[in-house]
């Protein structure tokens, strides 16, 4: 049995550390926020937060809640084990969820203190992250929740989790945890 690990949880919780966690374990990796970047490229906009936002609302708006899930699935039914980052939307859990013949889907969700995902994020400079303590919480007031089935809604999918990480604390506490949840597949 072969195993598809979906990342969900706030911005700069780890998610990306997850991921590469899982690479050195051969996991395949794939992002849904690659799909909106690609988007992006292709209609010559700056690649920012607000404008991942925006298009993935909008692929969202024409092609349904799931639709990044969706356009990913071509990628995952090849034989090994898979990650797919930066799910946002719970119904890209559920297109996830579907049953694959060979591929389990789990979905691990990570979370940290604000403070520390704040001076992450700071710590990281990438291109289109927040600039203020102000901007930070602002931005993640609109990924949060939505009456808007099209666009993000962190805390419904981070229900949807199977399993949960608190990674407040430094990356062998973090390698741990995983582990304990890989072992326990």
């Amino acid at each position: 049995m072969y195993y598809i690990i979906g990342l969900t949880g706030r911005n700069a919780s780890g998610k990306g550390t997850v991921a590469d966690l899982l690479k050195k374990r051969n996991f395949i990796y794939h992002s849904l926020s690659d799909t909106l970047r690609e988007e992006l490229n292709s209609q010559k906009m700056e690649e920012s937060r607000d404008n991942l936002i925006s298009i993935g609302n909008t692929l969202r708006s024409q092609g349904g809640p799931g639709v990044l899930a969706d356009l990913m699935i071509k990628n995952l039914i090849t034989p090994g084990n898979h990650i797919v980052d930066s799910i946002r939307n719970p119904s890209e859990v559920h297109s996830l969820r579907r049953d694959y013949s060979v591929h389990k889907f789990i979905l691990i969700s990570i979370d940290a203190n604000p403070k520390i995902r704040f001076k992450r994020l700071m710590k990281r400079n990438r291109k289109g992250d927040s600039q203020s303590w102000e901007q930070f919480i602002e931005q993640e007031k609109l990924e949060e929740t939505s009456e808007d089935p099209n666009k993000q809604q962190l805390f419904s999918t981070i229900k949807e989790a199977d399993f949960d990480i608190d990674n407040s604390g430094n990356l062998i506490d973090l390698e741990k945890k995983l582990s304990l949840i890989i072992d326990s597949l």
